[in-house]
């Protein structure tokens, strides 16, 4: 009974077949197969069984992935053609198309469309689409209908139609009635998640190819910083080679004043002896003209060589600042790259699991098409859900690549706002960055220094006023670097 049943329900509906005939073919083969009435079994045969239930299977297949219904009677012919998946919010053209096989009186087709959503059912148009007083055999009539889908989101919404049809013939009146499950209305249609999926994939191989533009920039920066160093290593051996000869120069000044010293006493002393002997004061004055030239030129040297310091001094600041800023840029590069990879192997591990459960799916799929057509929507819908899984990928990957994009505006303008009043950045425990109107309210100015300390969960920060000599300040900054 169960098999002549679901037969005469596939012969009725050619062009469409429900999900529930499907599962109706399947529980008979079940039936059939596990019946404990060996009768059946001995005159059927297991073999023609599931022949049978592979027949009704491959009979299903085409017409649930078709767009149309068709009713075929003794008296009348009708066929519908619409999409059989339909985007929430959209509006679709149903094609009616009607023949009459018999000469019919006060012949009436009314139309019912059904949204079914959840827990609610909506009727979204019902309307006598055919109505004649007599047709004759060979009569035949088409129109198009137009239905718009509502646009709120719901789980698992879908489409059923309503087919009430009534006529006369040779007098007797004639009802038929025929519903059946016309179209799944989605948010995002399959076409549409394949372009999201093919967007992803373009983003990910953008993302893979920016990564290793990063990597090769920061080589170039890796080898720039050892040439700086280089440099700044020779910079710094030839200002303590200066430093040591200053150092001799200054110990030779020194023994050269004191030898100045007790040659001007003994000039006083010829002097007090001038009246006694003329030809040692001459010898004397002639002696210390040789010395005041000498020291001339020494002080002469001297000048130049605390001029040559000075200019060395200059220049080793200037480096330091230089070497400092690319410090603190090589800093920068090297904390965004860091986030950069580690988002990198987020989102490609996140697509490495995608694309293996979407294998499962698949596997899933080609193991259970021949035996279950339900378990194939099933795999359909979790094929979805991946591809859903997908787009929300997609938004991260795009919400990664704004933020890494603007990182350095955005940082700007979120301390510029949230942080008026808060020390915004110390790098390397050398360089503190805080608010303008602060530093203005201080009276501070780029690259003078401060004192940090904390108290009651707070950090403080004071103006240094002590007054030192270009110097002197230079010589206490390079003594922590060195």
């Amino acid at each position: 009974m169960l098999y002549s049943s679901a037969l005469r329900v596939i012969l009725m509906n050619p062009i469409f077949v429900r999900v529930d005939v499907v599962i109706c073919s399947l529980f008979v083969g079940i039936a059939l197969l596990t019946s404990s009435n060996r009768y059946i079994l001995m005159s059927i045969g297991k073999g023609r069984i599931i022949g049978l239930i592979l027949l009704v299977l491959l009979m299903t297949l085409s017409p649930v992935m078709a767009q149309g219904y068709s009713l075929i009677e003794n008296d009348v012919e009708m066929r519908f053609n619409y999409p059989s998946e339909i985007k929430m919010g959209t509006c679709i053209t149903i094609s009616f198309w009607m023949k009459a096989k018999n000469n019919l009186t006060d012949l009436s087709v009314r139309l019912t469309l059904t949204y079914h959503a959840d827990s609610y059912t909506q009727v979204i148009y019902d309307k006598i689409i055919v109505s004649e007083s007599s047709v004759t055999e060979g009569w035949t009539t088409s129109k198009s209908i137009s239905v718009c889908i509502p646009s709120e989101v719901a789980p698992e919404p879908h489409l059923q139609a309503d087919l009430e049809t009534s006529y006369k013939i040779d007098g007797s009146p004639k009802a038929l009635e025929h519903d059946w499950y016309m179209s799944i209305v989605r948010s995002e249609t399959y076409e549409e998640l394949e372009e999201e999926l093919e967007e992803a994939r373009a983003k990910i191989n953008d993302l893979k190819d920016e990564i290793d533009d990063l990597k090769d920039e920061l080589d170039e920066k890796e080898e720039t910083l050892e040439n700086l160093q280089e440099k700044y290593n020779d910079l710094l051996s030839c200002y303590q080679q200066l430093q040591g000869k200053y150092e001799q120069l200054e110990e030779s000044y020194q023994d050269l004043m004191n030898q100045y010293k007790e040659l001007d006493q003994t000039y006083e002393d010829l002097r007090d002896k001038h009246q006694q002997t003329l030809l040692d004061l001459e010898r004397l004055r002639a002696k210390y003209d040789l010395l005041s030239r000498d020291y001339g030129k020494l002080d002469e040297n001297y000048r130049n060589l605390l001029k040559d310091y000075e200019n060395t001094l200059a220049d080793l600041k200037t480096y330091k600042s230089m070497y400092q800023e690319l410090k603190t840029r090589y800093g920068d590069l090297e904390s965004r790259y860091h986030d950069a990879l580690a988002e990198g192997a987020s989102l490609r591990q996140k697509v490495a699991d995608l694309e293996s459960r979407y294998g499962d799916l698949s596997r899933t799929y080609q193991s259970l098409l021949g035996e279950n057509i339900l378990a194939k929507n099933v795999i359909f819908a979790q094929a979805a859900a991946v591809a859903a899984g997908v787009g929300i990928y997609l938004l991260v990957s795009r919400k990664f690549l704004s933020r890494a994009g603007g990182k350095s505006e955005g940082a700007n303008s979120n301390s510029n706002e949230g942080n008026s009043k808060r020390i915004q950045k110390i790098l390397s425990g050398r360089r503190v960055t805080i608010p303008r109107d602060v530093a203005e309210r201080l009276g501070l100015k780029e690259g003078d220094m401060v004192e940090i300390g904390f108290g009651d969960d707070h950090m403080i920060v004071r103006p240094i006023r002590k007054e030192v000599s270009g110097e002197e300040k230079i010589i206490g900054e390079a003594e922590p670097e060195n």
